[in-house]
């Protein structure tokens, strides 16, 4: 799932080691460079337009107040990509009474391997229409497990969930895509399933 991400401008140590030190120049060259990735990836998870720039704020108030605990030795992008994500799961949770709730009785329906082979066929502007049709408790669940990488333990946590509520949910927004992509006359790309 790759596809659906922003490239992501690389920020070099001694820049963000400045920044440690609180250069306000180095603040701004990570802001400048990580500003669109943080962006699109709140995009993906908050479907608020209204809430897009908030967040983003907070996402740069929060990396900047702990950037003194990043270890310089590590790649920095799945560092920030946390602070994301974890921001929107935090404005989702402080917003939960907006959010759409699916009901979370289990499936036993096993998911189809091909379903990922299938959605690379489509651009990245079909992808991403489709996930901003799907369901909230779908759409968080299936972009942290598929996109982002998380297990369904680390989505449990992020939003109070439990594990076998992540593997249920993501089963579900699996198969919603499948019948959205047969019902957008996409049934060559759904054939497989």
């Amino acid at each position: 799932m790759e596809m659906i991400k922003t490239t992501f401008t690389v920020v070099e140590s001694k820049v963000i080691k400045s920044a440690i030190k609180r250069d306000k120049g180095a603040f701004k060259i990570i802001y400048e460079s990580c500003a669109p990735y943080a962006f699109s990836i709140i995009r993906r998870y908050i479907s608020s337009t209204n809430d897009h720039k908030d967040i983003l704020q907070e996402v740069f108030a929060r990396l900047f107040l702990s950037l003194n605990t990043f270890d310089t030795s590590k790649d920095f992008k799945p560092w920030f990509r946390r602070i994301v994500i974890n921001q929107c799961m935090q404005h989702l949770r402080k917003n939960r009474k907006r959010s759409v709730v699916i009901p979370l009785t289990p499936t036993t329906e096993e998911p189809n391997e091909n379903l990922e082979a299938q959605l690379t066929k489509l651009s990245k502007s079909d992808i991403e229409m489709l996930l901003s049709q799907m369901p909230d408790g779908y759409r968080q669940v299936f972009m942290l497990i598929a996109i982002d990488e998380y297990t369904h333990k680390e989505v449990g946590e992020l939003l109070e969930i439990t594990s076998e509520t992540s593997r249920s949910q993501y089963l579900r927004a699996r198969n919603w895509l499948k019948k959205h992509l047969m019902s957008n006359n996409h049934k060559t790309l759904a054939n497989g399933f």
